[in-house]
């Protein structure tokens, strides 16, 4: 049966809510017929500051990945698996339709448009907020009607009557001794690579980029120790457009030795419209906003590419390495601290999914090192355990009982890493079911663990070999195997990713991914189990270089609810090896019941 795109069960036609009204006045006074609004900010960002988050505003919908699109008589909203069960329930009710991005018979948000905007009609957007690729994928798909593209006004600013300001927290730095290399060094590493490319100037709007080659973290984005930002480097200068004001003096400083030039924040625009016309500059059309490439002279030589920071910054050099150990160290501990008080805890009956997140960021945040959170904790018992990326508040959270799995994917930020990991922990009594499920993904898990690979191998090639232990069985997860993390900046980082789409970036030793299959079963259950893992070299014969990945993560696995006769002497091996690392490097970091707790988790099957 074809999945069709989902609505209400409604069978009137809801009505539509004043904000849909509003908007839907504002494109009649601007004469747009259909308005386009992507959850992302000016720099392409996943997760964004308040300012940028007019889709949930707009919606109702919080996730963190959609783009709704608004005409005068409809409303649809495009969201990736991930989301489909959170977006459906946020929705219900709505005027608005789901749109299952990438589903058999969902069209793409780009067809929807094309087949909604009439001969001659007007598609507006924020300018700032849409990427160059996107439009230019939208005008190829318009080519045939005379369609006019709006984007030097966002429509947004006029109905959001209480709209938040742009953030502009304090920017600090990042000490050389965390992150291993100087701006110095790294700048000079990125001329080389212009010299290559034969470019005189590089654009840099991804905002961890930023971060990253400037040696400076900010908190102008919940979670993403980041700031508001754009950078111009060239052979000679550099340009940093940011708020002067909010920035430490120790960074400064360093800035100003390192020969640095700073610019308001908005000058961005001017600085590229009067670049010279024999610059030969280098963007990424995927990240940098149309607005923002509108500016730049027609004249000018584009040379169109994934950044070179982005690629830089995927490999973490040595002080990162050693660093993040340390780092995971420290978060492992914590993460047994709460595990043995989540289990003592749990025949109490006074658990919810709400009180064991502020229980997990208490243990957490014992540690001087730590920064925040990385994301907003997931913690999901039984059905809401199969929400991807649910949320639990006072209204939906569920308490906790002596049966079935409830799972926990939390994160931290420290000066010398990003932690991420999930973990499925057995309440009590289990169904077969859910003890067979919770099998399969620590098979799955095991199986990328495991995994050897040539250089060069790609990420949707490791990720077939993870789902092979669940498609055996005819069943399958609906998101990205494993993502890249960044080092005290975005959980989510790229160019690799091991994931069922094709990305054209071969995994490299110094690369960081995670671990993260998964077995979801609407209104019953989820497991995930996650691990951060390193790739690293490992053999190399006459056949070529191969890879390994070691994990970085650290923290027991709940044994409890594992089929042993389902798993393989190589499988239960891995297993006792993993607790066996963890239980070493750990033990010096606990005492007490907390030591005693570890030593009965991390036995050999």
């Amino acid at each position: 049966m074809v999945n069709t795109p989902n609505r209400s069960d409604s069978t009137k036609s809801p009505k539509s809510t004043k904000k849909l009204q509003d908007l839907r006045g504002a494109m009649a006074e601007y004469s747009i017929d259909v308005w386009i609004i992507p959850s992302s900010d000016a720099h392409n960002s996943e997760y964004v500051a308040p300012h940028w988050e007019g889709r949930a505003w707009l919606s109702g919908f919080t996730g963190s990945a959609g783009t709704m699109v608004v005409t005068q008589d409809k409303a649809a909203l495009w969201t990736d698996g991930r989301y489909f069960i959170q977006a459906s329930e946020q929705l219900a009710g709505s005027e608005i339709t789901l749109m299952k991005d990438g589903q058999p018979g969902v069209p793409s948000m780009v067809d929807w448009v094309t087949e909604a905007v009439s001969e001659q009609g007007c598609i507006g957007f924020d300018g700032a907020t849409l990427s160059l690729s996107h439009v230019r994928n939208l005008e190829k798909k318009l080519a045939a009607k005379s369609v006019t593209l709006k984007f030097d006004h966002d429509l947004l600013n006029g109905i959001w009557t209480d709209r938040p300001a742009r953030p502009a927290e304090p920017v600090f730095i990042h000490q050389d001794t965390y992150a291993g290399k100087t701006l110095t060094e790294k700048v000079t590493e990125v001329r080389e690579i212009l010299k290559e490319r034969k470019a005189t100037e590089l654009l840099i709007t991804t905002l961890d980029d930023i971060a990253w080659l400037f040696n400076l973290r900010g908190s102008d984005i919940d979670c993403n120790p980041v700031f508001l930002a754009y950078a111009l480097i060239s052979p000679d200068s550099i340009t940093l457009f940011t708020n002067k004001e909010r920035i430490a003096a120790d960074a400064l400083s360093a800035l100003a030795k390192a020969g640095v030039e700073l610019a308001a924040y908005d000058d961005v625009l001017d600085r590229l419209s009067t670049l010279a016309d024999s610059t030969r500059l280098m963007i990424n059309p995927a990240t940098t906003g149309y607005q923002l490439a509108s500016a730049i002279p027609a004249s000018i030589h584009l040379i169109e590419d994934r950044l070179p920071t982005t690629d830089l910054k995927s490999i973490k050099n040595s002080t990162e390495i050693e660093r993040m150990k340390e780092c995971h160290r420290r978060d492992g501990a914590a993460m047994v601290r709460f595990i043995r008080w989540l289990e003592t805890n749990i025949p109490t009956g006074q658990l919810n999914e709400v009180n064991i997140d502020e229980q997990l960021l208490q243990f957490r945040s014992e540690s001087e090192h730590f920064r925040g959170v990385s994301f907003p904790s997931i913690v999901g018992y039984a059905a809401h355990g199969a929400i991807c990326h649910y949320r639990a508040d006072e209204e939906s959270a569920y308490s906790i009982q002596t049966k079935g799995l409830l799972l926990i994917d939390s994160g931290a930020q420290y000066p010398d890493g990003t932690t991420d990991i999930t973990r499925t922990f057995a309440c009590g009594e289990m169904t077969d079911e859910e003890k067979r499920d919770y099998t399969l993904v620590m098979k799955s898990h095991i199986a990328l663990a495991t995994a050897r690979f040539k250089e060069g191998t790609r990420g949707i090639q490791l990720d077939a070999i993870t789902r092979q232990p669940l498609w055996s069985e005819g069943i399958d997860f609906n998101h990205g195997t494993g993502h890249g993390v960044g080092y005290f900046l975005n959980v989510h980082e790229g160019p690799q990713s091991i994931s069922p789409r094709w990305f054209d970036v071969a995994l490299k030793p110094g690369m960081l991914v995670t671990n993260e299959p998964g077995i979801y079963r609407d209104n019953k259950h989820g497991v995930r189990l996650e691990n951060i893992m390193l790739i690293a070299e490992d053999i190399e014969n006459e056949f070529g270089k191969f890879y390994k990945l070691i994990p970085m993560t650290l923290a027991p696995f709940d044994t409890r609810p594992l089929l042993k006769d389902l798993m393989t002497d190589t499988e239960i091996n891995w297993l006792n090896g993993y607790h066996e690392m963890v239980r070493e490097a750990l033990s010096p970091e606990l005492q007490g019941q907390d030591f005693e707790w570890l030593r009965e988790a991390t036995k050999a099957l």
